[in-house]
């Protein structure tokens, strides 16, 4: 176990210093299409292009990118928000979180639950009602249902008391609870928008176990058909899945482009799109290093968590045991 850890961990580092290059590369193709404000000098521009070596090659722009990071702590200087990348993205983070943290968590049981209950009862009602309500969600855009929520639960119904999430001075001035449902509604649908993909892997997955010999030898041996489903064919069936729910969790915080700007969340997927309209080269590579780095780090420890749903498994031992 410990010398696969390693490896893996090597195998990450190089594989993350190689993608954080190539992202660096393709960002500095970028035109810069800077131009000055009128009546607004442009020293400090040049002053910041000289100390990131913005005239260099870029093979030394990227040495001195990583310098500054070592030795200063430093992702680099927002000239469109005009402080450092990392206090300005690592504070957008709980917005982004505080939107998807509850949907993320709502919507994996959910989904295991209507997946499950589509392969017990396939070709069943449950299973036609469940396969044509999971079509319609995957087939229409999730910017589509989210806009479509807004005008029917706010401007027809009135029902929602906004179409968007309360801004921290509107916590203040309306109250807490004011604040808290605005989340109820986009909670809901962004819930309602992840559970689809989830469900139709598990049914499928669960509808294959369900027809392998071990669970014909799981009934013989006494087990009722939902001791066997539960016990074993779940379990396998969810194997599989594993990695999309670890890695799922860099969703939460890397946010969402599409859901922050549908109901106006100050989080990092709007700092994306401003910073690419902007050239804003410093705070692009520090939200791609970080997306990068998480994505890694998930792709572990889904490994690793096989060993927790198949005792066959024996990490690192290149073999079944």
């Amino acid at each position: 176990m410990l010398n696969y850890m390693l490896k893996r961990i090597g195998l990450m580092l190089i594989t993350f210093i190689i993608t954080v290059f190539i992202f660096f590369y393709f960002i500095k193709l970028m035109p810069d299409n800077y131009v000055p404000s009128p009546g607004v000098g442009n020293d400090w521009y040049e002053q910041l292009a000289e100390q990131e070596g913005w005239n260099e090659p870029i093979v030394v722009q990227f040495g001195l990118w990583l310098k500054n990071i070592v030795t200063e702590g430093s992702f680099g200087y927002s000239h469109i928000l005009n402080r450092d990348v990392s206090e300005a993205y690592f504070k957008k983070i709980p917005a982004s979180v505080k939107i998807n943290i509850v949907p993320y968590l709502l919507s994996v049981p959910i989904a295991i639950i209507i997946g499950v209950l589509a392969a017990i009862k396939k070709n069943k009602w449950q299973d036609t009602v469940i396969s044509v309500w999971i079509m319609i969600f995957i087939s229409v855009p999730y910017f589509v249902v989210g806009v479509v929520a807004q005008y029917f639960f706010y401007w027809k119904w009135g029902i929602a008391p906004d179409y968007k999430i309360a801004t921290t001075s509107e916590f203040t001035e309306l109250g807490f609870w004011y604040g808290i449902s605005t989340y109820i509604m986009p909670i809901i649908i962004i819930t309602l928008a992840s559970i689809p993909s989830m469900a139709r892997s598990v049914r499928a997955e669960l509808t294959e176990q369900l027809t392998t010999d071990y669970m014909l030898l799981a009934r013989s041996k006494g087990l009722t058909h939902n001791q066997a489903v539960f016990r074993h064919a779940l379990r396998n069936a969810l194997v599989p899945i594993l990695p999309g729910i670890f890695i799922g969790v860099i969703g939460i915080l890397n946010g969402g482009i599409i859901t922050e700007r549908i109901f106006r969340v100050d989080g990092t997927g709007g700092m994306y799109l401003d910073a690419f309209y902007g050239r804003d080269y410093a705070l692009l590579m520090l939200i791609n290093t970080f997306g990068q780095f998480l994505t890694l780090v998930s792709a572990i420890v889904a490994d690793l968590s096989y060993t927790l749903f198949d005792p066959r498994v024996r990490v690192g031992s290149g073999k079944l045991s």
